[in-house]
């Protein structure tokens, strides 16, 4: 299939082979342009407060007010940005991002890789990516490494989607194809200011990463046994904005980090469960 061609029909039978060879698929275009548009609204608004408590404080004078979402926190924020955390996944448990996980193209995709009814997962993580920043560089690891106990045939699959384009210089992801299958493995946490967890470089095998430029509606699913991480972001005062999801196989035990509620399911796609409410899902937030 070309690699450059929008995604408008279910996988492929090279595709499926590759998702049990590669344990990665790089769809393209499966994302509306409403959607991202609605997450970029969301995390514009968690900016305007950001930026308000900034003045407040007296460390700013001017909002920047008439700058682009793109930018306008690096410039505006600059070295102040790193007080507001890493990810902002309480902040943005918005109807935007709850919708973004309904995208068709992308479900569809979900579902034909579980086989099951779509279910959803509670772990996104919102995050923008300044120039420079080594708070937001993310190791190598595997997402099954933030779980906790997770039974090894889960299948709780990622979609990494860009708010803006993203390529090697301003921090896209990097995986490495047929990790996978190597089951859970032990992860450390860093001793890089992000504190995140990561593998050891030793089970890295260069002849396997793959690097995963993607444009906007793009998205970049994976098993979350497979390795993966985030490249430095070292070019232009663009923020490097993306988002990522989760879906869960149904059945599939989903980690210990999951509801508060033990009995809440998040049905997302079904022919015989109730569809979950966005008045059920923030709920549980």
């Amino acid at each position: 299939m070309n690699t450059n061609q929008k995604q408008t029909t279910p996988l492929s039978p090279e595709q499926v082979d590759q998702w049990e060879n590669d344990g990665y698929l790089l769809l393209k275009g499966v994302v509306p342009e409403s959607a991202i548009n609605g997450v970029r609204d969301s995390f514009a608004r968690v900016v305007d407060g950001i930026i308000r408590e900034l003045k407040e404080d007296g460390i700013i004078e001017d909002e920047g007010s008439e700058l682009p979402f793109e930018t306008r926190f690096v410039q505006v924020a600059g070295e102040h940005a790193n007080r507001f955390g890493r990810s902002w996944r309480n902040q943005v448990a918005t109807s935007e991002v709850f919708e973004l996980h309904y995208a068709p193209r992308l479900v569809d995709a979900i579902g034909h890789l579980t086989g099951t009814d779509v279910i959803g997962h509670p772990v996104f993580n919102a995050r923008p990516k300044l120039p420079g920043q080594q708070l937001t560089v993310v190791p190598w690891h595997q997402d099954s490494g933030y779980f906790g106990t997770v039974s090894e045939t889960s299948l709780i699959p990622t979609a990494w989607i860009p708010l803006v384009p993203v390529d090697e210089t301003n921090g896209c992801l990097q995986v490495v194809a047929g990790s996978h299958r190597l089951g859970v493995v032990d992860h450390r946490t860093e001793e890089r200011e992000g504190k995140f967890l990561e593998v050891m470089d030793e089970l890295i095998e260069n002849s396997r990463v793959v690097t995963c430029p993607m444009e906007l509606g793009d998205a970049l699913v994976f098993h979350n046994l497979t390795f993966h991480r985030s490249l430095p972001h070292t070019t232009s005062e663009i923020v490097r904005w993306a988002i990522d999801i989760r879906y869960l196989r149904d059945g599939d035990h989903p980690g210990t980090i999951y509801w508060q509620d033990p009995d809440f399911k998040w049905v997302i796609r079904s022919e015989t469960q109730p569809i979950t409410a966005f008045a059920q899902w923030v709920e549980m937030w």
